[in-house]
């Protein structure tokens, strides 16, 4: 009696065990194409091409040939004509929460209103608007 308690036992501990490994692993968030985020690691970031005065292609280091596109909440005045952007984060990350400074005329404050992970061809055509 006891050692069919036992093999009972191992035997649920064993499909227990199994259902552990057969449970897909997650990615983190962003990860996958068109997932969003709340931040990005900012030592990550290779270049951040402005496409307009809404959008802005963020190309990574790592994930490697990575890219992301911040959108931002409004039109962002001096924002594209080639000026660029600047932020200030205490934690190496630039995350939803931060405002983007217009380095153009009027120095606008522009708010994020998403960072999308996109693949090489989403990135190719926002080079090419």
């Amino acid at each position: 009696m006891t050692s069919i308690l036992n093999w009972r036992r191992a035997l649920s501990l064993a499909i227990i065990a199994g259902s552990f490994l057969a449970t897909p692993v997650v990615a983190a968030d962003g990860d996958n194409i068109g997932d969003t985020q709340m931040c990005i690691n900012s030592n990550h970031i290779k270049d951040t091409p402005v496409i307009d005065s809404k959008t802005i292609l963020v190309k990574m280091d790592l994930p490697q040939d990575g890219y992301k596109r911040i959108d931002l909440l409004r039109e962002c005045a001096g924002l594209n004509n080639g000026s660029g952007f600047a932020y200030d984060t205490p934690l190496n990350k630039l995350c939803k929460q931060d405002t983007l400074i217009a380095l153009g005329s009027g120095g606008s404050r522009c708010l994020i209103d998403k960072i999308v992970t996109i693949d090489k061809a989403e990135a190719r055509a926002l080079m090419e608007r």
